[in-house]
């Protein structure tokens, strides 16, 4: 493939089982990885002021996005993945990574489920549903267990192996 894989990821559990699928694919496909993190655009933020956290807090954008490089750092410090092009941008998850996506020249976005079950999900919404209806290229969405169940396959090809 030698082409580009964009990971979205955002701490939770099933964006780190996301990010270890598309660390796999990346070298299965020998792809160029980038991960990102979206800081979200709340309501109530405005460009100039930042957000209004209680009575007398205001957080800034670029304190913002520092605080998304720092969650990023360290998510990629904890799951051990290393040598990746990093990304933090301010928006709405899925139309930032939609874009991301089309800055980066990805062939393909890999987002976490956040498996709130149906109900939740009409009534929230969920990045990876809105991503699917935005991205002008493939998504993959990784359901919870999934990476669990690729250790488990590898640690038994690996006993199979002379």
């Amino acid at each position: 493939m030698s082409g580009t894989i964009l990971c979205g990821v955002d701490g939770s559990t099933d964006s780190r089982l996301a990010l270890h699928t598309a660390v796999r694919l990346a070298e299965e496909l020998d792809s160029r990885l980038v991960v990102a993190h979206v800081v979200q655009t709340a309501l109530g933020t405005s460009p100039r002021f930042g957000i209004v956290s209680g009575a007398t807090t205001i957080v800034s954008p670029l304190e913002q996005l520092e605080d998304g490089r720092r969650l990023l750092d360290g998510v990629l410090a904890e799951e051990r993945v290393d040598d990746v092009e990093r990304r933090v941008v301010h928006g709405f998850p899925a139309d930032r990574l939609a874009d991301l996506a089309d800055e980066v020249g990805a062939e393909l976005i890999v987002v976490g489920s956040r498996g709130r079950g149906p109900v939740k999900a009409a009534l929230l919404g969920s990045v990876s549903t809105e991503l699917i209806g935005v991205a002008r290229c493939p998504v993959l969405v990784v359901p919870p267990g999934v990476v669990t169940d690729l250790a488990v396959q590898d640690a038994a090809l690996a006993r199979e192996a002379p």
